[in-house]
């Protein structure tokens, strides 16, 4: 992992949604958006998982995932190859995850639709820098 995840904790804070990417057995892609990212710690991951029935039959199927997560503060985004290790439905991180979901969706009058079904860890195989066009002019920041 040349990317450590302790490095970026500003991807975690759940202001720009990740975006996770699966394939079926034939290969078949399937991209979903998620609103909770944790690190679980320096090598591990876990994702939200509300409505992954797709998500979670390819990841049955394959026990493999991509994620981009991106730096709210600087727009950063970094590309990480994910090994699934397990499902929470209960313990700590997952009501942490749980609460911390509760509190999001009530904001927008949705905390009887969004529900955390568990919390999916997945080991963190590889995490690396998504380079930016050459072409792209970024404003410094504020």
């Amino acid at each position: 992992m040349s990317v450590r995840l302790r490095d970026l904790v500003d991807c975690f804070e759940g202001v720009i949604p990740s975006i996770m990417a699966t394939v079926d057995a034939e290969g078949v892609p399937n991209v979903s958006y998620l609103s909770q990212v944790w690190m679980v710690d320096d090598e591990r991951v876990a994702l939200s998982n509300q409505f992954f029935s797709k998500t979670s039959a390819n990841v049955a199927a394959t026990g493999i995932a991509s994620l981009i997560v991106v730096d709210g503060r600087t727009g950063d985004q970094y590309a990480m190859e994910l090994a699934f290790e397990a499902a929470m439905a209960e313990g700590d991180l997952f009501e942490r995850m749980s609460a911390q979901l509760q509190a999001i969706s009530s904001q927008h009058g949705m905390d009887s639709v969004m529900a955390l079904r568990s919390a999916d860890v997945y080991r963190v195989v590889s995490c690396e820098a998504v380079p930016l066009p050459a072409d792209v002019q970024l404003l410094p920041p504020d």
